[in-house]
């Protein structure tokens, strides 16, 4: 696949599906694949949650900023998985719109916190307080930030096989306007 921007970064929710997805759309590309969070547990020798308690949120996004930025500008034709906050940081989303195609991967909150319930061990910010009133409030702030990818993908009951067709289809509408 030829495509105008290097390389295609994924954003969305925590737990979303963004590097499920990311794996396999690499593949189906012929993409090198890079997810940022594993990038800083290489990085770090720490897992998230542990890298969140020794250090900080503050520290954690700077250093994820410096792993999707040195990758932006280093590496072509890559899949990139994201963290569900990167787009806090508005130079951050500069980069992306700048350096890629950005594809939001959205999905209904009643089933994001269903599939959430079952595994946030390595997702920090909702291991305290209520996962609903968390998710939501999480995604309220998030979603104007998100909206401006340059692909929406609504990932509710489809199969990853189907959100791969469906990425594919509008990754070739994209580059044709």
């Amino acid at each position: 696949m030829i495509l105008k921007k290097n390389n295609i970064v994924l954003v969305g929710m925590t737990g979303v599906g963004k590097t499920t997805i990311g794996k396999i759309l690499s593949k189906t590309t012929n993409f090198d694949f890079i997810d940022v969070d594993s990038e800083i547990e290489k990085a770090s020798n720490m897992k998230i949650a542990d890298f969140f308690i020794k250090y900080s949120e503050k520290e954690f996004r700077d250093v994820e900023k410096k792993i999707l930025v040195r990758n932006l500008l280093n590496k072509n034709n890559t899949v990139i998985s994201t963290g569900g906050g990167i787009l806090g940081d508005t130079e951050i989303i500069e980069y992306i719109k700048d350096e890629s195609i950005s594809i939001f991967l959205d999905i209904n909150l009643k089933i994001l916190i269903k599939r959430l319930k079952k595994n946030f061990r390595n997702r920090p910010l909702l291991t305290s307080g209520n996962l609903e009133k968390t998710l939501t409030q999480m995604y309220k702030d998030r979603i104007e930030k998100y909206n401006k990818a340059d692909i929406k993908i609504l990932v509710d009951g489809l199969s990853i096989n189907e959100i791969i067709s469906k990425i594919i289809c509008k990754l070739n509408g994209y580059e044709k306007n």
